[in-house]
């Protein structure tokens, strides 16, 4: 069970979240969607830890930990002077993983970093943080930049986490997230929950005045 609440979350004087609520009972996929700047990535900060703010995330009953959570950004970071290669073996170190000889998507590992195109990094970012089993899975408008091909894989790959674990997908497509439990709308500093395929709910709260 996944249990985030957040009394307060702000910038400065300016407030992004204030007693924001997601409750999450059982694994399955779940979506996340808001306009720009409503506050979705700050909801994912909040949960990895990575901000301070006032309120608490628990997972079964305890303080959920960054490296129970697979997280995929919007825009991974990664080092551009390093080859593929060369990253693959840093992030195994880092985490103490063992090095793969394979991967879920085929990259050349001589490549440096800096050559590959937003699709690829993305891939690269998706293989290294995918060859660790995860508790709670955050993707964040995963699909962005992938050619129609890994976005099937992807897609596929979502769906089979979500049978044995929570995942949370944000995505400004609405029909990417046909297959999801309940959908979370951030607006207005706070999480309203709504069952799909009730979309027209959906659109009423996120461009309603």
């Amino acid at each position: 069970m996944l249990e985030v609440s957040i009394h307060k979350k702000s910038y400065g004087n300016k407030v992004i979240l204030e007693e924001a609520e997601l409750h999450i009972a059982e694994q399955g996929l779940y979506g996340v969607v808001g306009k720009n700047g409503a506050g979705k990535t700050s909801l994912f900060a909040c949960m990895l830890g990575l901000t301070d703010f006032k309120g608490q995330v628990l997972y079964n009953g305890t303080p959920l930990r960054a490296e129970q959570v697979g997280f995929i950004p919007t825009e991974p970071y990664l080092y551009d002077y390093l080859t593929v290669g060369e990253f693959y073996r840093f992030y195994a170190a880092l985490m103490q993983l063992k090095l793969r000889d394979s991967y879920l998507f085929e990259i050349d590992k001589e490549l440096l970093i800096k050559e590959l195109s937003t699709g690829m990094r993305r891939k690269v970012y998706l293989n290294v943080v995918l060859q660790k089993e995860s508790d709670l899975y955050i993707f964040d408008e995963p699909f962005n930049g992938l050619d129609i091909e890994t976005v099937y894989t992807l897609r596929r790959l979502i769906k089979n986490l979500a049978e044995e674990h929570i995942v949370l997908m944000a995505s400004h497509l609405l029909e990417s997230l046909q297959s999801c439990k309940m959908i979370f709308v951030v607006k207005d500093r706070k999480v309203t929950a709504v069952a799909p395929p009730d979309y027209n709910t959906i659109e009423t709260i996120l461009f309603q005045d």
